[in-house]
């Protein structure tokens, strides 16, 4: 009997250590997930002279009084750095955090605000890219005038630009954009308005290249409004309906010498539009991207109805960039584009293609139109010159906060684009364009230059499948 209460006991006692030591084990492992936890007490922002602090707040990824693990500072500093990059406010973004207490974590945000204001005295060439441009160095094709542009408007991230432009071109531009609608900044509209009377253009492609007129009357009056409503709920995702009007008008000379370039016989283009797109950007920079990606998906519809004579048309966008850093110092990019015109009647103006704002290396002095167009491009980036920052002593700029530090960066790369645009109508081959329904492809190698207020130089020499090679010049990144 005695002994059947001591095992009793002991059976009693050995349960009562196991639970022991499993609240204790616990406990402390409640303990060592506390002392990972971290609260943010406070958030310090400096060097904000003009950006409201709401500005800054909606790019943050961490908030007063949040909860975050201490493994997750880095990511979480890093993505706030990349969201404040591309708001395109700031030169320099500092994000440093001190430890007050125990689990009290303090965040200090040293920014350096950019140049705002910006009276210009514009000078620009109209062609398709500046290498066009510089083959023939025609001063004809210059735009020339004045203009004033304020970034960060009233302080609120919004920018306004006005612009008078002549020369080979007159042109009156208003832009009124990122106008925020609520105090959480989820909704911003943005307007925009052109007018442009041209006396150069091009009517027709022939062997692969634009045929130009130059004209002493205007060839050319087109009219574009634009209204557009973006929503942004948190950070990467965007979505933007646009709703626009657009009226364009061609001399009696173009439509003699194209009676296809607004559709067989009409003078005149004139249409309404409704377009949404969907964007997620989760790249660490606008203007020079080397880690994360960019989907852009697009459709718009011109001609609503609403006009008697009105165009019509459903056009189609897709593009898929992507960034990776590989190793150190070493970086990839890739990136395809897609573009779809609906038309089914050959209307000159209208059609999608490459060799405009898209296209491949190599071929920019060709220009590929049709009703589809895609593109690949490739590149592997290497870091000649990780960022370095020169300090100006000299006056005036000594003192002046917003430029008296240059950074600076060089990139040496290889690339491979293929591009490939196919004419259902034929309309373009009877003008031996000869790159229309045929792959085209090439490589080699370039050099970007980059500093501050997003500006790149960039050199590429190419070798493409016509066997043709030379050295071109651009003027931003080659995928973004």
């Amino acid at each position: 009997m005695a002994s059947e209460i001591n095992d009793r006991l002991i059976r009693r006692n050995i349960f009562l250590i196991i639970i022991f030591v499993f609240i204790n084990s616990s406990l402390k492992g409640q303990e060592i997930s506390s002392s990972d936890s971290l609260k943010i007490s406070e958030i310090n922002i400096e060097g904000n002279f003009i950006t409201s602090k709401k500005v800054v707040y909606r790019e943050l990824v961490f908030k007063i009084s949040q909860k975050i693990n201490r493994s997750d500072i880095e990511l979480i500093k890093q993505t706030s750095i990349n969201n404040l990059t591309k708001s395109s406010l700031f030169n320099f973004i500092e994000i440093t955090t001190v430890e007050v207490s125990p689990g009290l974590l303090i965040v200090i945000l040293k920014l350096t605000e950019r140049w705002f204001i910006w009276p210009t005295a514009y000078l620009n060439q109209t062609d398709r890219n500046f290498s066009e441009w510089w083959r023939t160095k025609d001063l004809h094709k210059l735009e020339y005038g004045v203009g004033i542009k304020v970034n960060n408007f009233r302080g609120m991230g919004e920018s306004l630009e006005m612009k008078y432009h002549i020369g080979s071109l007159t042109r009156y531009e208003f832009e009124y954009k990122g106008i925020h609608l609520d105090n959480a900044r989820h909704h911003f509209l943005s307007l925009h308005s052109t007018f442009i009377e041209q006396n150069i253009l091009p009517w027709i492609i022939e062997s692969n290249k634009q045929v130009i007129i130059e004209s002493e009357k205007k060839v050319l009056k087109s009219t574009e409004l634009e209204i557009k409503y973006t929503y942004r709920k948190e950070y990467f995702n965007f979505h933007t309906l646009t709703f626009g009007y657009s009226h364009y008008k061609i001399a009696d000379t173009i439509l003699s010498l194209n009676p296809y370039y607004f559709g067989l016989n009409h003078q005149t283009q004139r249409y309404f539009e409704l377009g949404y797109e969907f964007t997620r950007d989760t790249r660490d920079s606008h203007f020079y991207p080397k880690t994360g990606y960019l989907f852009v998906a697009g459709i718009k519809k011109k001609g609503l109805g609403i006009l008697s004579d009105e165009f019509n048309t459903i056009d189609i966008s897709l593009q898929l960039f992507a960034y990776r850093k590989l190793v150190n110092r070493i970086f990839v990019a890739s990136g395809i584009l897609y573009t779809s015109v609906s038309d089914k009647d050959y209307v000159f103006y209208s059609q999608t293609g490459l060799g405009y704002l898209q296209f491949v290396r190599g071929f920019e002095y060709y220009v590929t139109n049709g009703d589809k167009a895609l593109l690949f491009k490739n590149l592997i980036n290497f870091e000649v010159l990780p960022k370095k920052v020169v300090n100006i002593k000299f006056w005036p700029f000594r003192k002046a906060y917003q430029f008296n530090k240059i950074p600076i960066e060089i990139y040496a790369n290889l690339f491979f684009d293929a591009g490939y645009v196919t004419d259902q109508t034929g309309a373009y081959k009877q003008y031996n364009n000869t790159l229309v329904d045929k792959l085209m492809y090439s490589s080699g190698l370039g050099f970007d230059f980059i500093t501050y207020y997003d500006k790149i130089l960039r050199l590429d020499y190419s070798f493409n499948s016509l066997g043709e090679h030379g050295l071109f010049i651009h003027w931003k990144a080659a995928i973004r």
